[in-house]
């Protein structure tokens, strides 16, 4: 993949990167917010329906794991844990090996409606990716991994910036 080392200039109208991440965020709201229509019905907050998924993705996850792959703070995590309890959806189970741990698992509730969840996010996607073609799909998920990366791996000119070298 070419690199582009061009410089852009100072004019933040004329450079397609800043364009580019703008209309990035964007749609990534109104993605959200499609998803928050379809999880509403289903009487889940957008924080909600998203501890949730990552309950019934990951296996008995700890409030601290579940913090970590959320990206948000572990009091947060767990006050989302208590509503999503109270609503039958998850409960605390002891782990087997360090009774100091404690797991978040999905109810037989949250296994029933997890098929209802499924419906509502291909709902979703079907609508988003409808004129969307399968090597289109395939190239943008090679960009936004190789943003991604860039974001996550500092680079030698990052880390001189930084003054880390």
């Amino acid at each position: 993949m070419a690199v582009s080392t061009r410089s852009h200039g100072t004019d933040i109208k004329e450079d397609p990167r800043i364009d580019f991440s703008f209309l990035l965020g964007e749609v990534t709201r109104l993605l959200r917010g499609a998803f928050d229509h379809e999880m509403e019905a289903i009487g889940l907050t957008r924080s909600q329906w998203h501890v949730l998924v990552y309950v019934l993705k990951m296996d008995g996850p700890t409030q601290t794991a579940l913090a970590e792959a959320l990206d948000i703070a572990r009091p947060s995590v767990g006050a989302l844990i208590d509503q999503l309890e109270n609503s039958g959806y998850v409960s605390r189970e002891r782990d087997a090996h360090d009774r100091r741990v404690w797991r978040i698992m999905p109810t037989q509730l949250a296994s029933q409606r997890a098929e209802a969840f499924a419906q509502s996010a291909e709902r979703v996607a079907t609508q988003v990716f409808a004129s969307i073609e399968d090597r289109d799909l395939s190239a943008a998920m090679a960009l936004l991994s190789t943003l991604r990366e860039n974001l996550i791996s500092p680079t030698p000119d990052r880390l001189e910036k930084d003054g880390n070298c």
